[in-house]
């Protein structure tokens, strides 16, 4: 088992107070090696909160989040981050460029937290994943000289450049018109299946939610499996 989440609580607020403000309650997750998982569910049903706690961003108030059977709930902040950095992919809905750098700078981001020089197998395995996108000839621009849809393209290398186990993917659609959400949809399964990464994307986008093989609705805190009903 690749991620499992055991009895989730978490909410915001001081417990016990007027204040607080629960948000999942009890939730239950097991993710195998090569799933692709959407979850949906309105806005403010913990959806975001959810992701983080899948990517060691944040920490649950009660359970547990395992990560091939290692509590990473027990990390301190300096191994959360070297956890991150080795087996995690993030898209996030903006893509979060940096403005001063070029697209190929940025997708090599990620590989600089290692502490060491980025290797040649490392810059043309980029490469490789800028060609795969089709944003080659691109590789020099700055993010304020790129589509939205080519913007969105660069996060996905960079997610993707540190060749993560899992990849989450926060709203990746919803800044896209339809034609660029449709492509970055496709580019998303092609690349978790030619690659092996495990995909777990929150989403408002039926057409997303609907192309992954499990599907769950966060409601009342909890996930229900939307296939089964």
């Amino acid at each position: 088992m690749l991620l499992q989440l055991q009895n989730i609580v978490k909410g915001y607020g001081e417990p016990n107070t007027h204040s607080y403000r629960p948000v999942l309650n009890g939730l239950n997750l097991e993710v195998s090696e090569g799933d692709k998982i959407s979850i949906v569910g309105p806005s403010g049903s913990g959806k975001t909160t959810l992701l983080n706690l899948m990517g060691a961003m944040d920490t649950p108030g009660e359970g547990k989040v395992l990560f091939k059977g290692k509590d990473i709930t027990s990390y301190s902040k300096q191994e959360l981050a070297g956890f991150r950095n080795q087996h995690l992919g993030f898209i996030f809905q903006m893509h979060h460029l940096l403005p001063q750098l070029t697209l190929f700078e940025n997708v090599l981001l990620p590989l600089l937290p290692q502490g060491k020089s980025i290797s040649r197998e490392q810059k043309e395995w980029a490469e490789y994943l800028i060609e795969k996108v089709g944003i080659t000839g691109q590789r020099n621009q700055k993010p304020s000289q790129l589509s939205g849809g080519e913007c969105q393209r660069t996060a996905v290398v960079r997610a993707l450049v540190n060749k993560p186990e899992l990849l989450l993917a926060d709203e990746p659609t919803g800044a896209l018109d339809e034609e660029n959400a449709n492509a970055l949809t496709d580019l998303l399964l092609t690349l978790s299946a030619e690659e092996g990464v495990t995909l777990i994307t929150v989403t408002h986008a039926t057409a997303l939610a609907d192309c992954m093989d499990k599907k769950f609705q966060l409601k009342n805190g909890k996930l229900v499996d939307s296939l089964k009903g």
